[in-house]
Formats: structure tokens, sequence, C-alpha cells
């Protein structure tokens, strides 16, 4: 950590402005650039192309662009009046935390870890990125771009390998630490990271099951659709794909009926991303083989394609279908479980019942209604009419989740100022003036009966008995400035 923490603060006298300007070039370099990108990703990580350019890169291109025009506002020193203390004033400045370490997947292995990269250097930080050992290429190029603009040597680093990197990387001892996985790893992480002489404070997403719920009113036609697609995009492999569905009892055989047939016509070879890391398959073999066991029915998909390399969509349904593993354990597939409700209420139960709680989407003709549903979800991020997943493409919307989904967030405002910390700077408000305090020794009962008036002037009501109130506040403060001793 030595050499990023000697470029960090070097990194961190730039004002930020300067850093915005010198990371805003990033945005027409991807751009230009953006279809080789797209391929490149794709041919390590296997999703289609498009899918590459939709959710890696342009969403890149944004968040350079969102950063560069946000930081400077957000990070800006920030002024405090004081109430009860109008002779002094207080400034609270965002420091860098210094070396932010991090930790990125497989699934979305360029977009991921580039946007907390954008932020972690714009909010002055140096970082370590350590890719996942099963996308290691898509690392590298940000570290290939990023040497392209002006940048002090060792602020960004990039370290290959498998795990046990990551654990000696989090040894190391950087300031932050940003991860993304699985619920077992991410707990890792954490214990690591409390185990050294000074914790290290750490932002989590570990992933979902994600419910998307259609009230009856909702347009078939297009909440098929997009369940259709949040199911199957990248093969399903995302944290926020849609993994459960709850659909209103009155519309339920419609809806299914609908949704497996989309799914059964998704185009495996063109449209749905191979399976990336084979041993997802033991998760999908075990869901499966859990529903089949419960006799629950599989409406379609269930089977590979004839390589292996792909699971077809799949729709799980039946009564008992909400205690099935497919249901209530993240699946990181094309996988999804449907169940029935007869009413909103039943359908928040059941929502938050799980152990998770990053995305969710309502479906229906009736906004106000949805919102007021979706406010009752224990989700991260829920949308009205749009497959959450989509928002992670949002660069000011704040990323992350409740429970077992983490803690922390990533994009937006939130996630820009949770690299760096609060450090606040009081003074007197007339320079070279500073008089001896009130409250400081010798303590006399003058000076309880100057608090005895401020606690009454504080919870005083009506204008005649709060201008009395401070009356006797002002003449406890004149007694004990003329007769108490000050040391």
């Amino acid at each position: 950590m030595k050499s990023s923490r000697e470029a960090q603060q070097i990194w961190q006298e730039i004002p930020v402005e300067e850093r915005v300007r010198r990371l805003a070039p990033l945005a027409d370099h991807l751009f230009a650039r953006r279809n080789e990108v797209a391929e490149r990703i794709s041919a390590e990580n296997g999703k289609p192309p498009i899918e590459a350019l939709m959710h890696e890169v342009i969403p890149s291109i944004a968040m350079v662009q969102w950063v560069v025009g946000a930081a400077s506002r957000l990070l800006a020193p920030r002024k405090l009046t004081l109430a009860w203390l109008p002779q002094r004033r207080a400034t609270i400045y965002r420091v860098p935390f210094g070396v932010v370490l991090v930790i990125s997947p497989w699934n979305m292995p360029f977009s991921i870890p580039f946007g907390h990269v954008i932020t972690a250097l714009a909010t002055g930080n140096a970082v370590v990125l350590k890719p996942s050992e099963v996308t290691p290429l898509s690392g590298e190029i940000i570290g290939e771009f990023c040497s392209e603009i002006d940048l002090p040597p060792n602020l960004l680093r990039i370290e290959q390998g498998a795990g046990d990197v990551g654990a000696r990387l989090v040894a190391a001892g950087p300031d932050r630490i940003v991860f993304t996985g699985s619920v077992a790893t991410g707990k890792r992480v954490m214990r690591a990271a409390a185990a050294g002489a000074a914790p290290i404070p750490v932002t989590l997403e570990l992933g979902g099951v994600d419910a998307m719920i259609v009230r009856a009113d909702a347009d078939l036609e297009l909440a098929t659709s997009a369940a259709a697609w949040g199911v199957a995009f990248n093969g399903g492999q995302v944290c926020a794909s849609v993994e459960r569905l709850l659909a209103h009892e009155s519309i339920q055989e419609s809806f299914l009926a609908r949704l497996a047939d989309k799914l059964e016509r998704i185009d495996l070879e063109h449209d749905l991303a191979p399976i990336t890391h084979a041993p997802q398959r033991a998760i999908y073999d075990r869901h499966l083989a859990d529903a089949r066991e419960r006799g629950l029915e599989i409406r379609c998909g269930g089977e590979y394609s004839a390589d292996r390399g792909r699971l077809r969509p799949t729709l799980i349904t039946g009564p008992g279908v909400d205690d099935a593993a497919a249901y209530r354990e993240e699946t990181f597939g094309p996988v999804v479980s449907a169940r029935p409700f007869a009413a909103d209420d039943e359908a928040v139960v059941a929502h938050n019942a799980v152990d998770y709680g990053l995305t969710a989407s309502v479906f229906t003709r009736d906004v106000a209604a949805g919102e007021r549903l979706a406010r009752r979800l224990r989700a991260g991020v829920v949308a009205i009419n749009e497959v959450a997943a989509t928002l992670h493409s949002a660069p000011e919307i704040p990323w992350g989740g409740a429970r077992a989904s983490g803690f922390g967030r990533t994009h937006g405002a939130e996630g820009l100022l949770e690299l760096t910390w609060p450090q606040v700077v009081e003074r007197g408000r007339l320079p070279g003036f500073e008089p001896k305090r009130l409250w400081w020794y010798p303590y006399t009962h003058l000076q309880a009966e100057l608090f005895a008036q401020l606690a009454r002037a504080a919870g005083a009501g009506g204008l005649r008995r709060r201008v009395a109130a401070f009356a006797g506040l002002g003449r406890s403060a004149l007694q004990v400035m003329m007769r108490a001793p000050r040391l």
C-alpha cells in the first residue's frame, strides 16, 4: 500500500475541480472505442456484445459525466449554523479516506469496478482494484484507460488473483473497502476488515432475490416483457435480476402463460448470455432438484442447452413455491419462481419474508398506489413499471440494499460521499475575540441557574414565554460573567 499512499497524498492536495477535469476525458475515450471495449468484455465474459455495450460501456460513460458534473458541488465545504452557540461557527469538510480497495465481481466485470474507481478518484482517494479472477482482462481495460489520462503514478493499481490475493490486500490495511459479491465472501471480508488495530469501514453489495409485484390492474403485455428481460438478461447472472414474481391471483394464470411463452422464445445463441462461471451450475442443479422434489411445476425451461453452456429460462410455480430454495435463495441464473397474492398487504409480507432486499419492481396502472406499496417493501431500489435492474445504469441513483443484500451505497450523491469522511472545523465567529466560557471551571450555583434557564428557554412555548425565558437566560449569563470566578 506504500506506493498507493504516496500517490494519494499528492492527489488529495489537488482541488476537486482539477481532479474531475483530469478524469473528464475518460468519457470521450470510452465513447470513441465503445464497440471495441464491448467486444473485449464480451469475449471474456461471454455476454452478447450488445449487453456489454448497454450494461457495461454506456453506463461507465454516464458515470464519468455525472461525477464530473456533480463532484465539486457535493464535496464543497458546508457551513453550519449553531443555534445555541451563535458566537461560534462550524464548517464540514469532506476528506478522502486514503486508499480504497475495490473487490469486484465477474458478472459486470467492467461497469461495476469502473464506477467505484471513478468515484474514489474524484473524491481524492487512491484505488487498488482486484478484479474477479474469472474476468481479469476487464479490470486491465480499466487500468489501460486510466493510464491515458493525467494521474499520478500508482494512483490506480490493478492486483490480479483469486481469493487469497483479496485476503492479502485486506490484511495490508486499506482505508476503505468496496466489495461486490456473495454473502459468504462479504462476511469474510467484514471479519478481516475488523481484525486489525483500526477497523476498516466497508461497503457491501451482496446480491438479491429480487421480486416483481404485478397488481391486478397492470398492463400484462408490458409486465411480461419486462419480466422476461429481467429474468434472462446477462443469463440471469445479475444481483438485481427478477428471481421472484408475485402476481395478483386474478391475473396470475394469464400473466404466467404470456411470460412462459416469451421466455421460451428467447434466442439462446443470440440473446442469452452463457454461464460465465461453471460452478454456478451446481446452484442451478440444486434449486431445480429441490423444486422437483417439492412437486412444483416447471412451466418452461429447467434444462440446459445441448452443450450445457446455457440454462434455458426457467419458470417455477405451484403451491408451496415460497418455501423452495429457488424462491428464498439467490440462484444467479435465468430462474424465476412465481406465487399469487390476494391483496397488497399480502404481497408486502411475502416480499419482505426473504432475507434479501436489493431491488424490487411494482407493475400497476395506478402509479400512486404502486408508490405506496413500494414504500413498504424492504428493498434499496424500487421501480414502478420498470425492472429495477435497469436503474443500476443511472449514476444519479444510490445503489445498495438491506439485510442480506448488504449495506452502504455506491452511485449517486450517497455513494460519492461514502468514499469520504466528514471533518468538522469549529471556530469563533469574531477572530481575535475569545472570552472565557461560561461553562468552564470552577462550577458554581450561578452556572447551575444559568443552565436551568437555558433548558427553560429551549422548552418554552409561545412568544411571551420564550421572551421571558430568554430574558432570564440573559440575566443569568450576565451574573456568571460578572460574579463567578474563572480559571
